[in-house]
């Protein structure tokens, strides 16, 4: 049986919690969150840039239209009062079958704020 990271338990714990993924044919890249405070729309646009840059340039060019749809959703729900918990967003890439940039919620809730003080 594999070890959790000691770190797992604490996560959680945290009332917060969620993460943007990359997927497709080849692929499987995220950026997670998990804090005491929801992340701000700032944040959100942060992590969503992190985990572009953390894919290959060809593998961030196709999902180009994707990342910019999940930076307008997160726009959307900041409007709406924030995104509570539950949310599976999927966000395609045209003309493809399997690449797509995906937004969950988890636990708690996010983009309620513009930016945490």
């Amino acid at each position: 049986m594999a070890k959790k990271p000691k770190n797992a338990k604490n996560t959680a714990k945290q009332p917060h919690r969620g993460r943007f993924q990359a997927q497709g044919q080849k692929l499987e890249e995220s950026v997670p969150w998990a804090a005491p405070i929801p992340p701000s729309t700032e944040e959100g646009n942060i992590m969503l840039q992190d985990l572009e840059s953390k894919l290959e340039s060809g593998d961030a060019k196709i999902r180009e239209t994707a990342f910019n749809d999940a930076r307008n959703y997160i726009q959307i729900v900041y409007a709406a009062g924030g995104a509570y918990a539950p949310v599976n967003k999927t966000f395609m890439v045209r003309s493809t079958r399997k690449e797509r940039v995906d937004l969950e919620v988890n636990g708690g809730l996010a983009f309620k704020v513009v930016k945490n003080v």
